[in-house]
């Protein structure tokens, strides 16, 4: 019997990310990370930096057209003809819900929309 609770797909694709989140009067810096897996309600990132629980987080995923076509849950078709052969950073924000030695747990916001925020410059 499997005591899996997720509803969703998860993909095990080690994107890169950058996770920043808002305390006390300062903006926290921008974090380099990996998020190990993903999927429509939220991500596991790698990081040893000591997010809060409940802390409202902002995500920016390195995605290649390969991980755009897995997670089309994110994108229209349309927008997926568009990015065809690109790369892209997608934005998205949630709630830190797990916190381990390894990562954190990232539940996106209930309302949470991930979209294209720009392709990847040639110096990034």
């Amino acid at each position: 019997m499997s005591t899996e609770k997720r509803t969703q797909e998860r993909f095990t694709l080690n994107l890169e990310a950058r996770i920043s989140y808002r305390h006390s009067d300062d903006q926290s810096p921008v974090i380099d990370t990996v998020a190990a897996n993903i999927s429509a309600g939220g991500a596991f990132l790698k990081t040893a930096h000591p997010f809060p629980m409940a802390a409202k987080v902002n995500i920016e995923f390195h995605l290649g057209f390969d991980e755009l076509k897995l997670l089309k849950f994110i994108l229209s078709m349309d927008s997926l003809k568009r990015l065809s052969g690109k790369t892209v950073w997608v934005q998205a924000s949630g709630i830190v819900i797990r916190r381990e030695p390894d990562g954190v747990g990232i539940i996106f916001d209930t309302d949470y929309q991930l979209t294209p925020l720009r392709p990847t410059d040639s110096n990034e």
